[in-house]
């Protein structure tokens, strides 16, 4: 992925742009942890419970600090913990290809 195709859903622009989910992904909870199927690679990938939630939440609406905020509610974490942790997962599944990129939008 170039520097150019880059999503900008962590850093500065974490406030600004809402990650989401792409509507082909198949996912399916065990035991509060999800298996994510992506029909176009092959992949399988799992997410534990936390990354889950994260997961449920990169709407194409809430913005990586949104998401931040609601988990630090929820989990009783502080803000800045709980935005370290978004990034993180957002990063992952963007480089996973699990996110739409704006223009698929």
């Amino acid at each position: 992925m170039s520097a150019k195709d880059r999503p900008h859903w962590t850093s500065a622009e974490a406030a600004f742009v809402p990650p989401a989910r792409r509507d082909d992904i198949i996912e399916d909870e065990v035991d509060g942890e999800a298996i994510l199927f992506d029909p176009r690679s092959g992949d399988v990938h799992r997410l534990n419970q936390t990354a889950l939630a994260i997961w449920r939440q990169c709407d194409g609406r809430a913005t990586t600090r949104e998401i931040a905020q609601r988990q630090a509610d929820g989990y009783d974490v502080e803000l800045i913990t709980a935005q370290d942790h978004a990034e993180q997962v957002v990063a992952v599944l963007a480089e996973s290809r699990l996110l739409r990129l704006s223009e698929d939008r």
